[in-house]
């Protein structure tokens, strides 16, 4: 046996790891040189996603059934979700918090890394005999047949999204998982994983959470115009959070004797800790912005804009 004994594509979706689909499916060339052998098809469920992407799921789980490829969808219901993270929205909601550019960025490692991870030393186990529990399976399937080829959607000019798996801080990530980078490798960036899809006839639209605090100001635009019950939602998610924990809205500054600080007018330094989505800067506020901003533009151009930039929060895998 040549290549990886297994590979998989962590699948969002969105345009690039759609492209990465389209060419495992159709590019012999592909198939050989990335995954010559056995190949499965993940993805995570955030519960947040945009109607048009959960409908591109479900025509990608019907092109890889006839096609053979095995395609699974992970939704909360199937139990690799952890029960504080069934959906991006229900912690939200059932711990009064928020997601925030000011906070550390958990969702993704919530919603889809560690699911993807339990269901996958779980199906590996199944499929080749081995341990399963702590990822002891995953270890053991790297020792047995070599480290399982993750496949990734990280484009041409997002070179700094590329994480060294050897510094990973999960020893089993470390010991039995091997990131890949494809589109890297050939050189495609956003637009040529969109023209790449057009060439298949495929309209993909980037992939993201609505209540994600990284939205541009067009994106907001967008959501104000085409999704107002899910902004209006985020709206009151975020009022929920603000009244919690509205005693850190003023919070005192002392300086090392643990005295008041003072400004040059003499008046006591106090800061605001609680923190919104976009900061100290309430969601209404950014969605009045935007709606200023953007009121000449039209409804054909906001939706370009989303088509044509998605956004990147920066992480890296």
């Amino acid at each position: 046996m040549s290549g990886p004994k297994l590979t998989v594509l962590s699948f969002g979706a969105g345009q690039d790891s759609s492209a990465l689909l389209e060419m495992y499916l159709d590019d012999k060339v592909f198939r050989d040189r990335y995954a010559p052998n056995d190949f499965l098809v993940l993805m995570s469920d955030t519960g947040d996603e945009f109607d048009a992407t959960y409908k591109h799921v479900r025509s990608v789980q019907t092109r890889c059934a006839e096609a053979g490829v095995e395609f699974v969808f992970l939704t909360s219901d199937m139990g690799y979700h952890s029960p504080n993270w069934k959906s991006l929205r229900h912690f939200y909601r059932t711990h009064d918090a928020i997601g925030s550019k000011a906070y550390p960025k958990t969702c993704t490692d919530q919603l889809k890394l560690q699911p993807i991870y339990r269901f996958l030393e779980h199906w590996v186990s199944k499929r080749y005999g081995v341990s399963h529990g702590r990822k002891r399976g995953l270890r053991e399937f790297a020792a047995l047949h070599g480290r399982i080829h993750m496949i990734l959607g990280i484009a041409k000019g997002e070179e700094r999204r590329v994480s060294d798996p050897e510094k990973n801080p999960r020893r089993w990530f470390r010991e039995s998982i091997l990131p890949v980078y494809p589109l890297l490798d050939l050189g495609m960036d956003r637009t040529a994983c969109q023209e790449y899809l057009h060439s298949k006839g495929l309209y993909v639209i980037p992939s993201n959470c609505k209540a994600c605090p990284f939205l541009s100001l067009e994106e907001l635009e967008y959501l104000r115009r085409f999704c107002p019950d899910d902004l209006n939602d985020w709206v009151e998610l975020e009022a929920a959070k603000l009244e919690k924990h509205r005693d850190k809205s003023s919070i005192l500054v002392t300086d090392a004797n643990g005295r008041p600080k003072r400004n040059k007018q003499g008046q006591i330094v106090t800061v605001n800790r609680n923190y919104g989505v976009f900061g100290v800067t309430p969601l209404p506020v950014k969605i009045q912005q935007a709606a200023e901003k953007f009121r000449n533009w039209s409804d054909e151009q906001i939706a370009e804009y989303r088509y044509s930039h998605g956004h990147c929060v920066g992480t890296a895998y």
